[in-house]
């Protein structure tokens, strides 16, 4: 099998390796598809927060049972799932409290960027029907914004304003429309991206530069109740704690590895709560996938490139410069198309 390797900032291989076993208590997924997430180029660039030198990359990520650990009931040969990053143990408290990703004893199910993975049976959640594979990569990213806003603990009926249009911004507009926001605005640079947040649930797109600063108020009713910060530049935290209003939420999706310039006085005379999720319990994983379904919703239209695997050292490289994109996902059954 095939598998891309993390070697250090922006060296990123494609190497050999022997196709895997299943663990007694996992299985053996053939990769479809798996999503370039932006986390993948932050984490390869040389930030505090790189990937572990030799790790095998790659986490949204769908595709077909192969093979089926002996302890392993529920699933067989064949099924279509969509598959968790890691699984925890499963029954510390951290696990029991939806953080599995955080558990000190967290298990790596191997990398999406390859032509297998290998997750426990408690990380993987058979897709529906009505979902392909492409739709299925897209699970995990749209899951992190249901953890989100359960843990703003949102209620329904709020006003909400997304900054960004990128896959995180998408999971907080999905989940927020899902939940019953009152009303959603997606504030975004990028007039291609705004077909894609209204089809997703989003009520109006505005720029960033817009002339009349008030227009994002008047578009959702009032100030906003939770603002979800999805660019994860230096500056938009900020700039959030300012569009918030007094008593509202600030959620970081974006996770900006850079210094921010948060003045916490400017939280403190609006008493505005500041939330920092990362990724999602199972339940909700599994959950998304049934929303998807229940919503008629075919989430591979945010799709916007498709490559193979020896493609996608150089799509990072690319995707690092500035290059614009919307979703790209790794199919490895395609031959590469760069020369």
């Amino acid at each position: 099998m095939r598998a891309a390797v993390f070697h250090g900032p922006g060296r990123i291989t494609i190497e050999s390796f022997p196709d895997p076993e299943p663990a007694p208590d996992g299985l053996v997924v053939k990769v479809g598809r798996c999503g370039v997430c932006g986390g993948d180029v932050s984490m390869t660039s040389g930030s505090p927060f790189d990937y572990p030198l030799g790790q095998h990359i790659g986490h949204e990520c769908a595709g077909e049972v192969v093979a089926i650990g002996r302890e392993v009931s529920g699933f067989r040969v064949g099924d279509r799932v969509a598959c968790m990053p890691a699984s925890g143990c499963g029954v510390c408290e951290i696990c029991r409290d939806g953080r599995p990703i955080l558990c000190s004893a967290v298990r790596s199910h191997g990398g999406g960027f390859g032509d297998y993975m290998t997750p426990l049976a408690r990380g993987v959640t058979r897709l529906p029907d009505s979902l392909s594979l492409a739709d299925g990569a897209l699970v995990e990213p749209i899951a992190c914004g249901l953890h989100a806003l359960r843990q703003v603990g949102m209620r329904g009926g709020e006003r909400v304003l997304v900054l960004g249009a990128g896959a995180m911004a998408m999971a907080i507009v999905f989940w927020a429309r899902q939940l019953g926001a009152g009303a959603i605005v997606v504030a975004s640079r990028s007039a291609r991206r705004a077909e894609i947040a209204l089809a997703m649930g989003a009520d109006a797109v505005h720029g960033f530069d817009d002339e009349d600063p008030a227009a994002l108020g008047r578009a959702l009713g009032g100030p906003p109740d939770i603002v979800a910060e999805c660019v994860g530049k230096p500056g938009l935290l900020n700039l959030a704690i300012g569009h918030a209003r007094i008593g509202g939420t600030v959620i970081s999706m974006g996770m900006c590895a850079h210094n921010e310039p948060v003045i916490p006085a400017g939280c403190t005379f609006k008493e505005v709560r500041l939330f920092f999720p990362l990724a999602y319990s199972p339940e909700e994983f599994a959950e998304t996938a049934r929303a998807f379904d229940a919503a008629r919703l075919n989430p591979e239209f945010m799709v916007g490139e498709v490559i193979g695997l020896e493609d996608l050292p150089a799509t990072l490289e690319a995707l690092r410069g500035g290059k614009p994109s919307l979703k790209i996902q790794v199919d490895p059954s395609l031959p590469t198309s760069l020369g």
